[in-house]
């Protein structure tokens, strides 16, 4: 439990209390529960009192008994919740139903809560919530593993995700690969989760129909601008084929797909069947009972890596310019290490 991020140990805490209603827990209680180490303790304080603060203590209430701090849920309330603020409210609700599959353990909680939660509200708003989920959904890509969230993320991505529903471009502070901090309007189009990364990914401003991603840890700050911004369904379109092939991080350019082949050895048939590089890989046999890969992917550095994880069972048959790399990559090696 101590090397997880904020945003797990969060939910953790978050789901524990909120299944066991007959109980009250301290910090030390919680702690004791998932093995934190006393050093986190001021840690731990602080996500309790954010989490008993949530939505004015509509979740989780705390008491105080003697000096000591004791946290129940407070869900028996949930038939009676006020939601004043409710397009906010509907933008947490869309991200928590995306993220539940991240949290196996807490996934079916989340997923009870929310759908308590739901019918609860009015039929009007019961139609609003699902209006936003369908339009949200599809703007927030999920490729690999979770993110790693630094702790005031949830504001940000609050922010972002209203932006992109609303169609309204957002002001970001942000740090550059220099690490100098620049300020600049952009136009938000989804939220991409990508090997343990979260992306915002944007259409340019001064190149039109050119998109590029930000990497979420590096915006230092948010907020809503009040120029809006016409969504262009084939700049998003293009934008979730460069997610999918890569290219979103290595260039904002749109990928030039070619025909990739590559024979492998039979015994990563079931690797490659349970992990291919793209939807448009196919796999095959050969004559001499090796397997023969053929999908269409643009050469750049996610391709090249992928191919040099399998080096003792792949040989690549084209294109051309892929091979070459892998020769002046192998030469490399020869000479370094000889």
């Amino acid at each position: 439990m101590a090397d997880m991020t904020r945003g797990e140990r969060t939910v953790q805490l978050f789901a524990k209390v909120i299944s066991n209603p007959d109980k009250k827990f301290t910090v030390s209680d919680l702690m004791a529960s998932f093995n934190i180490p006393d050093e986190e303790r001021r840690n731990v304080q602080r996500d309790m009192r954010f989490l008993s603060e949530m939505d004015g203590g509509r979740y989780i209430a705390v008491e105080t008994e003697g000096r000591t701090a004791v946290y129940r849920s407070a869900l028996h309330n949930a038939e009676r919740l006020l939601f004043p603020n409710f397009e906010n409210t509907m933008l947490h609700f869309v991200f928590l139903k995306r993220i539940a599959n991240i949290y196996p353990a807490t996934s079916e909680i989340i997923t009870q809560l929310l759908e308590r939660i739901e019918k609860s509200l009015p039929t009007r708003e019961q139609k609003s919530l699902r209006q936003l989920g369908d339009d949200l959904n599809t703007k927030i890509l999920f490729m690999g593993t979770p993110p790693d969230i630094e702790e005031d993320a949830s504001e940000k991505i609050r922010l972002i995700l209203q932006a992109i529903h609303d169609h309204r471009k957002i002001e970001v502070a942000y740090r550059d690969s220099a690490n100098s901090e620049k300020v600049s309007k952009r136009i938000p189009l989804m939220i991409i989760i990508y090997e343990g990364e979260l992306y915002v990914g944007c259409q340019s401003e001064r190149h039109a129909g050119d998109t590029y991603t930000l990497k979420f840890r590096r915006m230092k700050s948010v907020k809503l601008s009040k120029q809006t911004f016409v969504e262009d369904p084939k700049v998003v379109d293009k934008l979730r084929r460069q997610v999918t092939s890569g290219a979103a991080f290595m260039s904002g350019q749109e990928p030039k797909l070619q025909d990739i082949e590559i024979e492998f050895e039979s015994r990563a048939r079931l690797y490659l069947e349970e992990n291919p590089f793209n939807r448009s890989m196919k796999i095959g046999k050969t004559k001499n009972g090796k397997i023969n890969v053929k999908l269409k992917a643009e050469v750049n550095q996610l391709l090249f890596n992928w191919v040099v994880s399998f080096s003792n069972v792949a040989h690549v048959k084209k294109p051309a310019a892929l091979r070459s790399r892998l020769k002046e990559f192998a030469e490399y090696l020869t000479e370094t290490y000889g």
